[in-house]
C-alpha cells in the first residue's frame, strides 16, 4: 500500500506541476490494462507513468494515468459515456473492441504483429493444421485472448471447428508445455517466440505444426472528441519515443516493453473485431 501511495504522490506532484505550468492545457485521462488480470494498481503505475509524463510533456497536453484492472467495466464505461477515458492504452482484444463499440481511434500501434504456433510432442501423428479433426485436444489461452481468437480464426479457415471439450484453456505457457508432455492435450498454442525457442532447444521432443494469423499488437487509442490536432501531437510524442535518447524516453520505452510503435492503423482492429463477432461461443 505504501507503494501505491508514493507513486500517486510522485504522479499528482508530476501532474500539478505540468496543469500549472499550463492552466488552459487540455486534460486528457489515460486509461491502461496491461493485459495481466492479476496485475496490481501500483504495477500499472509504476510501468507506465513513464509514458504519461512523456506524452504529457511531448503534446502540451496533461495527461492523468488511471490503471485499469477490470476491463470489463471499464469498456462499458466507455461504451456508455465518452468522458470516462479520453485515452487508453492496452492489448489488441480491448482496442478492437473500443474502436468499434465506443467511438475510440487508434493513435499508434505496435510494430511487431502477433502470433502463434501450435507445437506439438515429436513424435505426434500430427503433420499440419490439415491433420486436425473436430475432437484435437487444443491447449490455447483464454477464449478473450488474441492467441485463443487467431488459433480459433486459423483452424476455421482449414474447417476445423473444435469441439468445447477439445478446448483446454490454460494461463501461461509452461502450463501448456506440461499438458502436452503428459498427454493431457494433443496441440499447445503458445506466442510464436516461445513456441519457436521451445521446438529449436529440444527438436527431439516437441515439433511445430503450422502457426496462426497474425494479429495487431498493443495500442494507444484516443476518443473522438480529442482534437484532431491534439490526436496528431500524441501520435508524433508516441512515435518520437521510439528513438529518445533522453532519460525520460528511455525510462518509458524500457517499461513499455513493447515493440516500437507505428501509426495506427484502424482496419485491422476492425478486421480484428469482426473475427470475434464471428466465432462461436467458447465458454
Amino acid at each position: 500500500m505504501w507503494k501505491l501511495a508514493r507513486l500517486l504522490g510522485a504522479g499528482a506532484a508530476c501532474l500539478l506541476a505540468a496543469a500549472g505550468a499550463s492552466a488552459q492545457a487540455e486534460r486528457l485521462t489515460l486509461g491502461v490494462f496491461p493485459g495481466l488480470d492479476s496485475a496490481e494498481s501500483y504495477e500499472i503505475l509504476d510501468r507506465y507513468m513513464p509514458l504519461a509524463q512523456y506524452l504529457s510533456s511531448k503534446s502540451g497536453a496533461v495527461v492523468m494515468l488511471v490503471p485499469v484492472k477490470v476491463p470489463g467495466s471499464a469498456m462499458q464505461r466507455m461504451v456508455e459515456d465518452g468522458r470516462s477515458y479520453k485515452l487508453f492504452f492496452g492489448p489488441p482484444v480491448f482496442a478492437a473492441e473500443a474502436l468499434k463499440k465506443a467511438d475510440f481511434v487508434p493513435i499508434v500501434m505496435e510494430r511487431e504483429r502477433i502470433r502463434g504456433v501450435f507445437l506439438v510432442k515429436a513424435g505426434s501423428p500430427l503433420k499440419s493444421l490439415r491433420d486436425f479433426t473436430a475432437g484435437t485436444r487444443v491447449a490455447m489461452p483464454s477464449p478473450k485472448l488474441l492467441l485463443a481468437i487467431l488459433a480459433i480464426e486459423t483452424l476455421a479457415r482449414e474447417k476445423v471447428v473444435l469441439q468445447k471439450d477439445a478446448r483446454h484453456h490454460l494461463d501461461s505457457a509452461e502450463g501448456m508445455l506440461l499438458a502436452v508432455t503428459n498427454g493431457v492435450v494433443d496441440v499447445a498454442v503458445m506466442r510464436d517466440r516461445v513456441g519457436t525457442k521451445i521446438a529449436a532447444d529440444k527438436p527431439s521432443e516437441y515439433r511445430l505444426v503450422g502457426q496462426t494469423i497474425p494479429g495487431p499488437g498493443f495500442a494507444l487509442i484516443a476518443h473522438r472528441s480529442v482534437p484532431e490536432a491534439l490526436r496528431a501531437k500524441l501520435r508524433q510524442a508516441a512515435l518520437a519515443l521510439n528513438n529518445d535518447q533522453t532519460s525520460l524516453g528511455v525510462q518509458a520505452r524500457e517499461r513499455l516493453r513493447t515493440s516500437p510503435f507505428v501509426p495506427g492503423e484502424g482496419e485491422e482492429f476492425l478486421a480484428l473485431q469482426r473475427i470475434m463477432e464471428t466465432q462461436p461461443a467458447q465458454n
